[in-house]
Formats: C-alpha cells, sequence, structure tokens
C-alpha cells in the first residue's frame, strides 16, 4: 500500500522540528523545505511522491525513478550530477539543490525505518502524519480551515 505525508496546516506550530530530525539522519541536509505564508508562518512541504512525477520525467540521467509497486519516488544521489533539472520540473517546489555539493535534495520517506519518517515521528503536535493514500481520500486528512486570528486555531 502507498503511503504519504499529509499536513494538518491547523495543527502545525512552524516549529521546525522536523526540519532537525532531517538534518540530524542527512548529514545537515533537510530534505523538507518550508513554505513561507506570510512574514513570521512558515510550513514544512515533503516530496509528495507523486503518480506521474515531473522529476522523474525531466532528470536526463534516469538518477530518480518511481517504483510502481509502492509509489515511491526514490533518488540516486551518488549518480546526479547536478543539473536541476528535477528542482526546475517540481511543481510543489520541494526540491533543492545542496550548495557545497551541487546535488538535488529529495525526500526518501524515511525508507530505512520501519516506523516510517522521522519528521512525521518528531513533530510535537501531529500536524504531519503518515497515512495511507486511500485514507487520505477516505477521510479527507489534510482538509481543514485556518482561523482567521493568528492566535485561534479551530480542530
Amino acid at each position: 500500500m502507498a503511503k504519504r505525508i499529509v499536513l494538518r496546516l491547523d495543527y502545525c506550530i512552524g516549529c521546525q522540528a522536523c526540519e532537525a530530525a532531517c538534518r540530524s539522519r542527512f548529514k545537515g541536509e533537510a530534505r523538507i523545505r518550508y513554505g513561507r505564508v506570510t512574514e513570521t508562518v512558515f510550513v514544512p512541504l515533503a516530496c509528495r511522491h507523486c503518480e506521474e512525477p515531473l522529476c522523474v520525467a525531466a532528470c536526463p540521467f534516469d538518477v530518480i525513478r518511481r517504483d510502481e509497486k509502492t509509489g515511491f519516488v526514490y533518488q540516486s544521489n551518488f549518480h546526479c550530477v547536478g543539473c536541476r533539472s528535477c528542482v526546475l520540473a517540481c511543481p510543489f517546489g520541494v526540491l533543492d539543490t545542496d550548495l557545497l555539493r551541487s546535488i538535488s535534495q529529495k525526500c526518501s520517506l524515511c525508507n530505512d525505518r520501519a516506523e516510517g519518517p522521522r519528521c512525521v515521528a518528531t513533530c510535537p503536535t501531529g500536524a504531519l502524519q503518515f497515512v495511507e493514500e486511500e485514507e487520505v481520500v477516505e477521510k479527507k486528512v489534510g482538509v481543514g480551515f485556518a482561523a482567521r486570528l493568528p492566535h485561534r486555531r479551530r480542530p
């Protein structure tokens, strides 16, 4: 079964604990990005592991591939030449290039852990969830309403 990371925006407090957990695993390189909503509000952006990933289509060296069984989009960092085609192709802006090594950084959903991604396990409020794809559709996970006032949130 395909699983994905979803964000409950109304639970996110912008603590960036998910980014810290990612950095600790990948030796200082975060595979999760932050999108700016306002000057003081940032939300985590993780790879969506798209059904038809544009990053896979854009990679001229076949470094990024999609596993048809799991739906997992993975990258071979060893073979990446840093052309940035995948970064430019991603419509969600979640891919980036490491400044020192000039290779793209892509979320691997911490596939080395049976418990799931580190960012989800570290999230103190439960804003990040790792759920089955069918559950996302059935329960409409990730669909919520943000309060109009910054100091009030609705569950």
